[in-house]
């Protein structure tokens, strides 16, 4: 049901025109924050359920779920940057949702996870709202069945609000290149490949920190970003702990993630991939090393495979070498990384857990030489 739809039975089927139009007028307000925004749409779900259940309209006529579809638009258009339509597509590209599932999540909670995965997407990658929506489209175009996304309307439509599960463990579809990899025959494998998302190997390297007892820092500016329904600031120290002059301790601060035993660094990553310049992140780890040359820390380079080649190349020039960069810089294999994520997230007891990751790249000729 599109939106018009949606809106003419609404208009047709409630009785009290005058209370309709009285809350309708509110409903379609933009509200100032996301706490506003939900008790919106849960007063508007609630009163939808109280007409069907007075038997005085039925649920198939209203559906009550629609709501979070019908009240994005009104939002989107008098606030585009804060407030995307809940488009089936849109969700579709962003949410790793299964749609054979069972069950679905509370439409409403899963209108603001879906917010907060594409307000972040659009913010890393630079783009308009207006511009991530129509990338979606174009891959759900490439890489979904027009089957699939029926198949996820019609479940959408038939779900009952009253009877939702807690919403699911959701993540950003484009973080999954092993999944869909290890699902593909080898020939369609490179075809097959997703961007990996920045954003979760952050909030991945941020939970492993954690769980072998280390304190993280997250890069400031990513603080407001999310995976997996966590903000990255949430799983970081508020500040930085002074280690250095105003000026170095800017640069250090932009590091995408550090771990911290004891107020010393004890592991330091950048996360590189084919839309940024690996030059500028040897050299914040290149300062790094040279302000604390006495301490042992591992200064790590993530990277998908296909980077390596250029990671070395620019280790080999001048401005590097004079650090011994290429002995103290590791290269960790992004896929492998992303492949042991459920492992490491289980079993990993010790910072030394990095360690080993490195040397599984080394052992498959991916390391720094």
């Amino acid at each position: 049901m599109s939106g018009g739809l949606f809106f003419n039975q609404l208009v047709q089927r409630v009785p009290n025109e005058e209370t309709f139009a009285h809350l309708l007028r509110l409903m379609i307000q933009v509200p100032e924050d996301r706490r506003e925004a939900q008790q919106r749409m849960k007063a508007f779900v609630r009163f939808l359920e109280g007409l069907i259940a007075s038997q005085q309209v039925q649920r198939a006529r209203l559906q009550p779920a629609r709501v979070p579809f019908f009240q994005s638009i009104w939002w989107h258009i008098q606030a585009q940057d804060r407030w995307p339509i809940f488009y089936v597509d849109i969700r579709r590209a962003l949410m790793a949702e299964s749609v054979s599932d069972a069950s679905s999540p509370d439409p409403i909670e899963a209108y603001f996870s879906f917010c907060t995965h594409f307000l972040a997407l659009a913010q890393e990658l630079g783009i308009s709202p207006w511009e991530l929506e129509h990338l979606c489209r174009w891959f759900v175009r490439q890489h979904l069945s027009p089957g699939v996304v029926r198949e996820e309307k019609h479940h959408a439509v038939s779900s009952r609000m009253s009877k939702q599960p807690p919403l699911p463990k959701q993540s950003c579809l484009l973080t999954r290149r092993m999944e869909v990899k290890s699902k593909q025959p080898p020939d369609e494998k490179e075809s097959g490949e997703l961007i990996v998302c920045r954003t979760h190997l952050q909030w991945l390297l941020a939970k492993i920190g954690h769980k072998v007892g280390c304190q993280v820092w997250i890069a400031a500016s990513d603080h407001g970003k999310a995976c997996n329904n966590e903000r990255l600031g949430d799983l970081s120290l508020p500040s930085l702990p002074i280690l250095a002059d105003s000026t170095f301790q800017k640069m250090i601060g932009k590091i995408d993630v550090l771990w911290f035993k004891e107020q010393d660094i004890v592991a330091a990553y950048e996360i590189e991939q084919a839309c940024t310049d690996v030059s500028i992140s040897l050299l914040r780890l290149s300062d790094l090393k040279g302000l604390f040359s006495d301490c042992h820390m591992n200064l790590c380079l993530v990277a998908p495979q296909d980077r390596f080649e250029k990671i070395r190349f620019e280790l080999s020039r001048p401005v590097f070498q004079a650090y011994n960069m290429q002995k103290h810089c590791a290269l960790i294999n992004e896929e492998l990384l992303l492949g042991q994520e459920e492992h490491i997230l289980r079993w990993a007891n010790s910072p030394a857990v990095i360690g080993e990751l490195i040397c599984s790249s080394k052992g498959s000729n991916n390391g720094c030489t």
